[in-house]
């Protein structure tokens, strides 16, 4: 005898606060009910004679593919799918739906059914869970465990389609006797003031995180040694000429920036980063408040 699990309410069932039903024949669009028509935005529901193609509502989809798909479905080929979509409503305002496919009769004919499911509220809660975990709380950049991932993955690109990728290794000079003088609080606004000149100075394609304490990468993708040295000695200036107002005075700090650039180099993460804190160590032991390249260092001690 087939035993059957038990099945109990899910009170978290928001998940499925939305349901509307599309069915469709080759993407001509045959029906679609008024809670479809709340979930995409559009007012009402359209008559049969404005009802488009639903390929042509459907962005960056191979039509030839789609519709290939459409015909192994209906010979019984292949299984309906489950896909998620990102839906943009006619208000600007954007909808997260799951869809999942059916084979139906409709009006005697066997058509394509979509469930539409709105998860909008399922996927912020999700994003925003995902974007806690990879962000540090005081500094608002990229925490190290993410940052890891992105290093790794942005490495294993510039390797294999064979572009310069530079990095930057950032210490604030002077950090623990910043906190001993005025205490942790002007330390933490030392590390914002630090966030809020780095996010100003580096482009879109960049990425930045927090490595641990006083200490952050910069990674800039398609991005030459001498360019790179460029970008760090302008984040060096600005972040000279910050300050912090206290009760009793003002916070002026500076940072060091050792700069590694790889063009082709087959090279691990840790190897990358090894080079760029040498390069960093010799700003700090030259002086500090500089910038410094891994590459003349070695080129230096080769002669």
């Amino acid at each position: 005898m087939i035993e059957f699990p038990k099945i109990q309410l899910d009170p978290d069932n928001t998940f499925a606060s939305d349901f509307g039903i599309l069915i469709h024949d080759e993407f001509k669009i045959l029906y679609m009910d008024e809670n479809l028509c709340n979930i995409i935005g559009v007012g009402k529901v359209p008559d049969k004679m404005s009802l488009p193609n639903l390929l042509s509502l459907i962005v960056d989809v191979n039509p030839e593919q789609a519709l290939a798909h459409h015909h192994r479905l209906m010979e019984g080929s292949v299984r309906p799918r489950v896909q998620t979509f990102k839906v943009t409503k006619p208000s600007g305002k954007v909808a997260h739906v799951l869809v999942a496919e059916s084979i139906v009769q409709w009006q005697g004919e066997t058509a394509i059914q979509l469930a539409i499911i709105d998860i909008t509220e399922k996927y912020n809660d999700f994003y925003q869970l995902e974007q806690q975990a990879s962000i540090d709380s005081l500094s608002g950049l990229t925490n190290r465990n993410r940052f890891e991932t992105i290093l790794s993955n942005e490495l294993t690109k510039a390797q294999k389609i064979g572009y310069p990728i530079s990095c930057l290794y950032i210490d604030i000079d002077d950090f623990k006797l910043i906190n001993d003088a005025y205490g942790h609080q002007a330390g933490d606004d030392v590390i914002r003031t630090f966030a809020d000149c780095c996010k100003s100075s580096i482009r879109q394609s960049d990425f930045i995180g927090r490595w641990g304490g006083e200490e952050f990468i910069i990674l800039l993708p398609h991005t030459s040694h001498q360019f790179a040295l460029l970008l760090a000695e302008r984040l060096r200036r600005r972040v000279s000429k910050s300050h912090i107002d206290m009760p009793d005075g003002t916070i002026n700090f500076t940072i060091s920036i050792g700069v590694n650039t790889l063009w082709g180099d087959v090279i691990s993460p840790s190897a990358v980063l090894h080079q760029a804190d040498q390069a960093l160590s010799h700003a700090k032991r030259h002086g500090k408040d500089q910038v410094a390249s891994y590459e003349k260092i070695i080129t230096a001690h080769k002669n």
